[in-house]
C-alpha cells in the first residue's frame, strides 16, 4: 500500500494499516523537505504506484490529489470499526478506530470517518466528506460532497447538509444546512456563506450584512464595517438597515437605505448577517428575541484597533460590537450582544454577560463581573471584584466601589443609589 501525503493524518493511517498487517511501501508528498515519516521513506515523484490512499485531511486538497492521480485506490477499515454488511463504502475511504456504520448507510469515495464517528441507518454521505472524531449522524441524514462535520457534532434524523459545508465542533444540527456554508452552535445556525462553484468546490464570497437600527449607533456601526473591510479582517457587503420606525427606502446618511422592519427581516430567504445597533440594553434584548428567521446570523463586529493581551484565554460569544481602542488583558470572557462604545478597558478575569452597553471610556478593573442589560456611563469606573447584577445604570464619571442592587441607578464618586422623584 502507498500513501499520498506525509502529514499527521498519514501517521494515523499508518497505525491503522499496521493493525491490519498491511505494509506501507512508501509515502509520496510534494514537500521536498520531508524524506521520511515514522521510518518510512517519503518520495517526491509518483510513478503510477498503486493502490494508494490519499492521506490528506483537507477535503479540497484530497479531491485535487485524487483527480490528479487517477489510479487504483485502497479502502481500509480499522479492526475495531463496526460496519454493517448492508452498508456501502466507496473506494479510497478510511474508517478509523471505533467508528460505526449502520445498516443501509451509503458512504462515498475518499471519505474520512474518524475515531468513534457514528453513522446511523440509511445515512447518505457524499464523496470527500470528513466526519470528525465522536461526531454522530442519526438516521437518514444526508451530507453533501466535501463537507466537514466537526468533532462531537450531532446531526438529528432526516437533516440534509449541503456540499462543501463546515459544521463546527460540538454543534447540534436540527435543520437543513445549505451548500457552501459555515455553521455551528446548539442549535446549529449558519454563520457565514462561502458558496460553491459548478464543480462543487468552495469559493470565496463576500458575506452580506445589515444593521438593525438606523440611528446614530447604526451609522457608527456602518462606518465600523467599512473600516473592518479596509483593514482586510473581513469582507462584508453592507446591504442596508432595518428599522420599524422609518419607512422603507429612507436614506441613512450615505451608508444605505432602510429595507424594512422586523417583518421584512424575518422574511429574508438567504443567509444574512445582522448587527443590532440599538443603545438601550433591554431594547437590544427584545429585538433579538423577536428575530425568528434561521437565515439570520449575528457576527462579532470588532474594530481593527481592539487589543487582546492574551488571546489564548479570551472568550467571546456572538453579536457583540466592539468599537475603536478597546482592550482586554487575560482571562476575559464576553457574552452575547454587548456594545463596547470605544476606549473601554477590561482587566484580568473580567466577565461580561449579555446585552450590556459600555459607553466610551468605561474601565472594568480585575475580576469584575456583570450580569445582563446593564448600562455603564461615559468614563465610569468599576473597581476590582465588584459584581454587578442586571438592569443597573451607572452614571457618567461615577466610580462603583460596592455591589449595586439590580434595577437601580448609581451616580457619583463613590457611586450611590439615586432615587428619582
Amino acid at each position: 500500500m502507498y500513501l499520498y501525503g506525509a502529514s499527521g493524518h498519514a501517521k494515523v493511517i499508518i497505525d491503522l494499516l499496521n493493525a491490519l498487517n498491511i505494509k506501507v511501501d512508501a509515502l509520496f508528498d510534494d514537500d521536498p523537505s520531508i524524506n521520511e515519516l515514522l521510518s518510512i521513506p517519503v518520495l517526491h515523484e509518483w510513478q503510477g504506484e498503486s493502490p494508494v490512499i490519499v492521506s490528506v485531511g483537507n477535503n479540497i486538497y484530497r479531491k485535487q490529489i485524487v483527480e490528479k492521480l487517477g489510479c487504483e485506490f485502497g479502502t481500509i477499515f480499522h479492526p475495531s470499526a463496526i460496519v454493517s454488511d448492508y452498508a456501502k463504502v466507496g473506494e479510497g475511504t478510511v474508517v478509523m478506530q471505533g467508528a460505526i456504520i449502520q445498516s443501509c448507510a451509503k458512504i462515498g469515495r475518499h471519505c474520512i470517518l474518524n475515531t468513534g464517528a457514528s453513522i446511523d441507518h440509511e445515512c447518505c454521505v457524499g464523496d470527500y466528506v470528513h466526519i470528525s472524531p465522536q461526531a454522530t449522524l442519526c438516521g437518514n441524514v444526508q451530507v453533501g460532497e466535501g463537507s466537514w462535520i466537526g468533532a462531537a457534532a450531532v446531526v438529528i434524523p432526516g437533516v440534509k447538509i449541503g456540499r462543501w459545508c463546515t459544521i463546527g465542533a460540538g454543534s447540534v444540527v436540527v435543520s437543513d444546512i445549505p451548500d457552501g456554508t459555515i455553521a455551528y452552535g446548539n442549535p446549529c445556525r449558519v454563520r457565514s456563506f462561502v458558496g460553491v462553484n459548478q464543480e462543487g468546490e468552495r469559493v470565496c464570497r463576500t458575506n452580506r450584512i445589515a444593521i438593525y437600527g438606523a440611528g446614530g449607533l447604526g451609522r457608527e456601526v456602518a462606518g465600523g464595517i467599512c473600516r473592518i473591510n479596509h483593514a482586510g479582517h473581513e469582507h462584508w457587503e453592507f446591504v442596508g438597515f432595518y428599522d420599524d420606525r422609518l419607512p422603507v427606502g429612507t436614506s441613512v446618511s450615505h451608508y444605505g437605505k432602510v429595507l424594512g422592519g422586523m417583518d421584512e427581516l424575518n422574511a429574508v430567504e438567504e443567509p444574512l448577517a445582522l448587527a443590532i445597533a440599538v443603545g438601550a440594553p433591554a431594547t437590544r434584548k427584545r429585538i433579538f428575541e423577536r428575530i425568528t428567521n434561521p437565515n439570520i446570523t449575528f457576527p462579532n463586529l470588532i474594530a481593527p484597533s481592539f487589543r487582546i493581551l492574551d488571546p489564548s484565554t479570551f472568550k467571546i460569544g456572538q453579536g457583540n460590537i466592539i468599537q475603536d481602542n478597546c482592550s482586554v488583558t487575560c482571562d476575559v470572557e464576553i457574552g452575547n450582544f454587548n456594545v463596547f462604545n470605544g476606549s473601554n478597558a477590561m482587566g484580568h478575569d473580567v466577565k461580561v454577560g449579555d446585552y450590556n452597553v459600555l459607553m466610551p471610556g468605561v474601565r472594568l478593573s480585575g475580576e469584575v463581573t456583570t450580569g445582563n442589560c446593564n448600562l455603564l456611563g461615559v468614563d465610569s469606573v468599576v473597581l476590582q471584584r465588584v459584581k454587578i447584577g442586571s438592569n443597573v445604570t451607572l452614571g457618567a464619571g461615577s466610580v462603583l466601589m460596592t455591589k449595586p442592587k439590580d434595577g437601580n441607578t448609581y451616580i457619583g464618586v463613590p457611586a450611590k443609589k439615586f432615587d428619582f422623584e
